[in-house]
């Protein structure tokens, strides 16, 4: 009986705990890293790209977006590490899935070093690149979405064992 009780406190705890620490830890110490990164970092290559190409730059405390002749919309790419990763992976830490936590981390180390090389390229004009870092954004996004619900999915099974658990005592 305490094993089972130790349990079901356990995931509450870690809820409580994830829920609360991760997101005052992304705002006062991820996201300054963060911006400080692109400003300081990425933003002043993209830059010197800039006058060697003619090409119009957005940079903005977190992304950078690259706007061409013939475009309409800008393609470009954020840092990583965001919201979009700390919020599935913290729901990955309460359910205690470690393949899907570590699997965002490798998806994030990816996004740190693809998309701003495609960014290079599109600023040299290699076009193509620019479509490459457009569908990129659109499986970004699928991935929180998929991730997110996984994450969710798990953990609300582990709310209803827990449920159970507490019935049965």
């Amino acid at each position: 009986m305490d094993l089972i009780k130790r349990r079901l406190e356990s995931f509450r705890f870690r809820a409580l705990l994830c829920l609360s620490l991760i997101p005052l830890l992304y705002i006062l110490l991820i996201r300054p890293v963060r911006a400080h990164f692109n400003q300081q970092i990425i933003a002043p290559y993209f830059l010197a790209l800039q006058e060697e190409n003619q090409k119009k730059l957005t940079i903005e405390n977190r992304r950078i977006n690259i706007q061409s002749d013939g475009y309409s919309s800008p393609r470009g790419f954020g840092v990583p590490f965001g919201g979009y990763f700390w919020l599935p992976f913290s729901i990955f830490l309460i359910s205690r899935q470690k393949s899907p936590a570590l699997g965002l981390v490798g998806y994030h180390f990816f996004l740190g070093i693809i998309p701003p090389y495609l960014g290079i390229l599109f600023c040299r004009g290699q076009y193509w690149a620019g479509t490459v870092l457009q569908i990129n954004e659109l499986i970004f996004q699928a991935v929180f979405l998929i991730a997110l619900f996984f994450g969710i999915k798990e953990s609300v099974d582990q709310w209803q064992e827990e449920k159970e658990l507490k019935i049965l005592q």
